[in-house]
């Protein structure tokens, strides 16, 4: 599996986007029916280095810092900062020309009633996709009004794998993205950075995994659908946290096998508990596709968790509130 997805990115382009890295309708990865920085004031532990590669995450945001002020004896937590100086006005619903990373990005964003100290998802779309696809087709555009969480979804641009995980974190302008949206709902919402979160599907679930496995500092868990990791692209997350990995069953694949998404969903699931992190299991029968009632599944799993608790709340095993699909391995 060494390579795997590097070898599956080289075909996407080939297949789902041009030169250009503009997304094609065609030949995306999710096809049919689709209904249904820095660690200061982070209070988890670290993650374990893995004894076979050694490796651990060194991805910061050299910018984040920690306030001085204090609230009963510990720091307040304090958001990165936006890489182009002051930030701009985020509004409800398309925003465009957002400079982050050397792009002029372009994103949904959701904003609640009462955005201010809110949760936060961010929400990644497939190959040969859009923001509004994932955002409307899956129904995440209902949990700002239901659940008072701020929803992001961003649009990709400039790769032709729709997201940039195959690239280092180093001058990396998805992780910019990320990084620079976060710093300006903290700044202009006051976001709840103990309640940050990321899903995404197929290349998003790829991204999502990614942003797992380099963010893990600001990010309280994730939930990537069809995703996961390979021999390659595996690193230990730099501090503990939970994941909710959901996928397809055996007959979640691409291209009749080019890339076997049960195979690196297992194997990310495997390394992530091997180095002390909590995971979670959701397998239905629909292939590579995302499963039903996707938002609220997602949701179920995201808002049980927070940055700031001491106990994992499903250590004992999924709530019957959860789908039969779902399980700790």
């Amino acid at each position: 599996m060494t390579g795997l997805l590097l070898l599956a990115a080289t075909s996407w382009a080939a297949c789902g986007d041009d030169d250009s890295g503009e997304s094609s309708n065609n030949g995306g990865l999710l096809t049919g029916d689709t209904t249904g920085g820095d660690t200061s004031g982070d209070t988890r532990t670290g993650g374990t280095t893995d004894g076979t590669t050694g490796a651990t995450s060194n991805a910061t945001t050299s910018n984040a810092t920690t306030s001085n002020a204090t609230t009963g004896g510990e720091p307040d937590r304090v958001g990165p900062e936006y890489s182009g100086g002051a930030c701009p006005a985020l509004v409800d619903g398309v925003n465009s020309g957002f400079e982050s990373g050397g792009l002029s990005r372009s994103f949904i964003l959701d904003l609640p009633p009462e955005p201010n100290g809110a949760p936060v998802i961010f929400l990644w779309h497939w190959l040969g996709g859009s923001a509004a696809e994932i955002h409307n087709g899956l129904n995440f555009d209902d949990l700002s009004d239901s659940e008072g969480v701020i929803v992001v979804a961003p649009e990709s641009q400039g790769s032709q794998f729709e997201w940039r995980f195959t690239q280092g974190p180093e001058g990396n302008p998805d992780l910019a993205l990320f990084d620079d949206l976060l710093a300006c709902l903290w700044d202009q919402y006051d976001a709840d950075l103990d309640r940050i979160y990321a899903t995404g599907m197929s290349a998003g679930g790829l991204w999502s995994s990614y942003l797992t496995l380099h963010r893990s500092q600001w990010l309280a868990t994730t939930a990537p659908m069809s995703g996961g990791a390979d021999t390659t692209s595996y690193q230990t997350p730099e501090v503990d946290i939970p994941v909710l990995m959901i996928w397809g069953g055996e007959g979640d694949v691409f291209q009749g096998g080019l890339v076997d998404f049960d195979e690196t969903s297992k194997y990310m699931s495997t390394r992530l508990r091997e180095d002390g992190h909590f995971v979670a299991h959701c397998v239905h029968d629909r292939g590579h596709l995302p499963p039903f009632n996707a938002a609220p599944l997602v949701w179920s799993w995201f808002e049980a968790h927070s940055a700031d608790q001491t106990e994992e709340p499903f250590k004992d095993g999924l709530p019957a509130t959860f789908p039969d699909i779902c399980a700790l391995p």
